[in-house]
């Protein structure tokens, strides 16, 4: 069996060790012993290296002692260090952009101005702001436009740093002030139209040249039931059997699989070096669709969702995506809905004491749920405690449909889980996805 190396400790990485496990050695560098991951990695005969996740040197230093066949990098922070830079410069073969690929998410304003030139009719309004003295003229344009505003850093901010007028800011003086800090802090910010409709995601695997798109998803990005509370890393998704969403038709979701598949291949046409997920986040409106942000990698939760239906190898298309091969590999996916609902400490997302907690993973797998680890280590048969105040376990489940795959997450939750985390119960159960079909028809689509 080949030998693939994970960079990173999350539930996304915890879920590629899953599916590796299946046909290949797992090895991988991470910051906590992930129980998920450390489990794969002993069955496989691999090995894990506790380190930092985004010095190169270390991966490489790694890769080459254990000589590694594939490494895998998809993770936001390793992707923006260049992690894959050095991989490629020792020779190593690995699946992942490189730092100027992955610029398309770790640069929002690059991003954006990308779509405004391919496709300015899905481009919402916006202004880009540099200084302190651009913020009047940015007030200006939005009031003149008829707009509410969405402030963005423009690097990284773990899903946590944009915030909304009428969620997190309560007018444009708001918005003026967090600007000012974000300046201060030397960010560039993002000006953005707030968009009114329904947020989703469609990720596409690629080689650089082939784009397959995976089963479209539907995010929780917010902490508390209702969709209320502080923006996070995503609290949960769902996927729906037909690869679609209830409100997406194929015809506009085809359209987003082209926009993405013209990304890359305007990355190609500037020699950029892009594999492995691009990962388009959109809105429907009543305009139509609108376009939102890209990631260059698998969403977390998303990607579980996506994982978890896949028939096909996970091994050999990471493979496809090192060697330029993905046009002629086999991908699959189960023709089931997906739910993933994701435990987190009570502080979440703010910073808060380590907890422990009892999980009986073998009882909740036994009854048809999946469960993989993020931020928590074992400490005993059953026990764990979380290492940050973060996302702690992902549970998921497929069925035929989403209501029904959610009720059995929350069912044996209910019966089996301590309750000491959080999570919520809403994702995906028939009431929210009632609400969900009101809100669509409340579009006048």
């Amino acid at each position: 069996m080949d030998k693939f190396l994970i960079v990173g400790g999350g539930g996304r990485e915890a879920a590629f060790a899953r599916q590796l496990a299946k046909d290949s050695m797992v090895y991988a560098v991470m910051a906590h012993n992930n129980p998920t991951i450390v489990d794969c990695a002993q069955q496989t005969g691999g090995a894990v290296c506790l380190g930092n996740i985004n010095d190169g040197e270390l991966v490489a230093d790694f890769a080459a002692a254990q000589a590694i066949d594939y490494v895998f990098v998809n993770a936001d922070n390793p992707l923006q260090a260049g992690v894959v830079d050095t991989l490629l410069a020792a020779g190593i073969s690995t699946a992942g952009p490189t730092r100027e690929g992955a610029r398309i998410e770790w640069d929002k304003i690059y991003a954006m101005e990308i779509m405004a030139r391919l496709f300015p009719e899905v481009t919402p309004f916006f202004k880009i702001i540099t200084t302190a003295s651009d913020i009047a003229g940015a007030q200006k344009s939005f009031a003149e436009a008829g707009k509410e505003i969405v402030v963005k850093p423009q690097g990284l901010t773990g899903g946590k740093g944009v915030k909304v007028m009428g969620e997190h800011l309560s007018d444009e003086a708001a918005a003026a002030d967090y600007t000012a800090q974000l300046l201060a802090t030397g960010n560039k910010v993002l000006w953005v139209e707030k968009l009114r409709g329904v947020e989703f995601t469609i990720m596409g695997l690629t080689d650089g040249n082939t784009v397959i798109a995976a089963p479209a998803t539907y995010d929780y990005p917010y902490r508390y039931a209702g969709n209320i509370g502080a923006g996070t890393g995503g609290m949960g998704c769902f996927s729906a059997a037909d690869g679609c969403l209830p409100f997406l038709s194929p015809t506009n979701a085809k359209a987003c699989e082209t926009m993405m598949r013209s990304v890359v291949a305007d990355m190609r046409a500037y020699d950029l070096h892009f594999n492995g997920v691009i990962n388009g986040g959109f809105f429907l409106t009543a305009d139509g669709i609108k376009f939102m942000e890209f990631n260059a990698r698998f969403g977390d939760p998303e990607c579980i969702n996506v994982l978890s239906l896949l028939e096909s190898s996970f091994t050999d298309i990471i493979r496809a995506f090192a060697d330029g091969t993905l046009a002629t590999t086999r991908i699959n996916f189960a023709p089931q809905a997906s739910v993933v609902k994701y435990l987190v400490s009570p502080s979440y997302p703010e910073k808060g004491d380590p907890v422990t907690f009892t999980l009986p993973v073998a009882q909740l797998e036994a009854h048809g749920l999946s469960v993989l680890f993020s931020a928590a280590v074992k400490t005993g048969e059953t026990a764990y405690q979380t290492v940050s105040s973060s996302r702690v376990a992902a549970v998921s489940a497929m069925a035929a449909d989403i209501a029904t795959a959610a009720a059995k997450i929350n069912d044996n939750l209910e019966t089996y889980f301590d309750g000491t985390l959080d999570y919520r119960i809403d994702i995906g159960t028939a009431e929210d996805l009632a609400a969900l079909t009101r809100q669509v028809t409340n579009l006048q689509l």
